[in-house]
């Protein structure tokens, strides 16, 4: 089995990017050695840290305690029924997500019975019945076992948040890089968080930076509702929310004069579409992160749409770098490319 090993003052960031991108192996124990901590991981990634991490060979054969939701089931389940169980499931505050697949809808609460014992926490098991789509970014929900809702609360990089799995779109696994980008906020900046959600971008940049201003758009009204009630939870006084569709609101914003310092784009499928409304509200030295599914090796074939975009815009380019947030499908990375204007 792979590991990966962790100097012991960086362990439990990699552990919690382990944990935020379902890497870290189930059933087995991290090792101590002298100088680090080998977690067990499922496959080799590409770190995002500015440390080193070692991928090396996992030894161990300690289990956890707790025992595979596989080998939980092998009684109940025949042997061609445990060959399609699919057992990743996303983890979101007390509620668990899985696949069922059609052939074990009849055993569908039985299964997620049995991830609720070997996972105290859970206290809800919701299945995937239709993809995630539409403007809002939502995706179809059934409840198979225990509390039918679709609300919880989870805590991300110091922040408490309410989200609706269902009708809103969140993604606990985007919490690393959204730590990424805080690291990179300076004192007294103006932020804008486009696509902002139940609102962890500006509620992370509004409790744990020294942001001037920090303005969020979007345009779910479940999502902006939750983002409100998230606001005024964690007392964020400088972050202003708008509500809409944001090649709208930015136009009124630049209207007014207004420019800021960042911008976060984390659309990843049509973030590029909003460059010329950005760009109308941007600076010298604003620092753009536009987010893009790309393939493997061919990060650059985005740059021409982007020179594109700042010629239009009678702007100039600057720097840019390209950081990974995690691998879409295979060969196929969400990227965010971090731009400057000069």
């Amino acid at each position: 089995m792979l590991g990966v090993k962790a100097p012991f003052r960086h362990a439990e960031i990699v552990k919690g990017y382990l944990l935020e991108h379902d890497l870290l192996a189930k059933g087995y124990v991290p090792v101590k050695t002298d100088d680090g901590i080998i977690f067990p991981v499922t496959r080799e990634f590409s770190p995002p840290f500015e440390f080193d991490i070692e991928f090396i060979d996992f030894q161990s054969e300690e289990r956890d305690l707790k025992v595979s939701l596989r080998e939980g089931l092998k009684s109940k389940l025949s042997d061609e029924e445990l060959v399609l169980l699919k057992t990743a499931f996303d983890s979101v505050g007390s509620i668990a997500i899985l696949e069922i697949p059609p052939e074990l809808v009849t055993k569908e609460r039985m299964i997620g019975e049995a991830l609720m014992a070997q996972n105290k926490q859970i206290l809800t098991v919701l299945k995937k019945t239709g993809i995630r789509e539409g403007e809002y970014r939502t995706q179809p929900l059934a409840c198979i076992a225990g509390k039918d809702t679709r609300e919880t609360t989870v805590i991300e990089n110091g922040v408490r948040l309410k989200v609706d799995v269902e009708h809103a779109y969140y993604s606990i696994r985007m919490a690393t890089e959204r730590r990424r980008i805080l690291q990179k906020i300076k004192p007294e900046e103006d932020i804008l968080c486009l696509f902002s959600g139940v609102g962890p971008y500006p509620i992370l940049f509004s409790n744990h930076s020294e942001a001037d201003r920090i303005v969020g758009i979007e345009i779910n009204p479940a999502a902006h509702e939750l983002a409100m009630e998230n606001v005024a939870k964690n007392r964020c006084t400088n972050v202003r929310l708008l509500e809409g569709d944001a090649h709208e609101i930015i136009t009124k914003l630049a209207a007014n004069g207004e420019a800021f310092d960042r911008i976060t784009m984390p659309l990843p499928g049509s973030a590029i579409e909003f460059l010329d409304d950005v760009l109308s509200v941007s600076k010298t030295g604003t620092v753009i992160h536009l987010y893009a599914f790309l393939q493997e090796g061919e990060f650059n074939s985005i740059i021409p749409l982007l020179l594109d975009a700042f010629e239009r815009n009678r702007k100039k380019m600057g720097s840019y770098e390209f950081a990974k947030a995690g691998q879409h499908a295979p060969r196929v990375w969400r990227v965010c490319v971090d731009i400057t204007v000069d």
